[in-house]
């Protein structure tokens, strides 16, 4: 479990540090439009929901995977498809509502349930599929 995590901690500077740069500066721009911080925060859900979704499907891990010595499988032991890796990451795009007043509040919450959820399902499985991995049709970490 700690590589899984350790993947998605390096996967998350890697998204979100260049994407917390170009925040700052467009919102700084716009003199602290609360549009704008809107607006970067669902740009910022969207590109982090197609980096994982887009590079699970296209090349079987992430950047954070690769390094660690990891990729994910779909059921038939190649990479996942594009939709099998939207399914696997679908909480990840949680992080598009959390711009939106008091709705950003729950899917905030649901996305935290959402992480513990994996971790504990992963833990208690004997494949070590967290329940993100079984909905999007039985996908799976191994190492590389």
């Amino acid at each position: 479990m700690l590589p899984r995590l350790g993947a998605r901690i390096i996967d998350g500077l890697i998204v979100g540090i260049p994407m917390g740069i170009l925040s700052a500066i467009m919102i700084l721009a716009s003199g602290g439009s609360g549009f704008v911080d809107f607006f970067m925060t669902v740009v910022s859900g969207v590109v982090a929901f197609g980096y994982w979704t887009y590079m699970e499907s296209a090349r079987g891990a992430t950047i954070g995977k690769k390094l660690l010595g990891l990729s994910v499988a779909g059921p038939t032991g190649g990479n996942p498809t594009l939709e099998q890796a939207a399914k696997r990451n679908a909480f990840v795009a949680l992080q598009i509502l959390t711009g939106v007043p008091l709705l950003g509040f729950l899917a905030g919450l649901l996305s935290l349930a959402a992480y513990i959820g994996i971790a504990v399902t992963i833990e208690q499985d004997g494949n070590k599929q967290g329940f993100h991995d079984k909905f999007a049709g039985g996908t799976r970490v191994r190492k590389s």
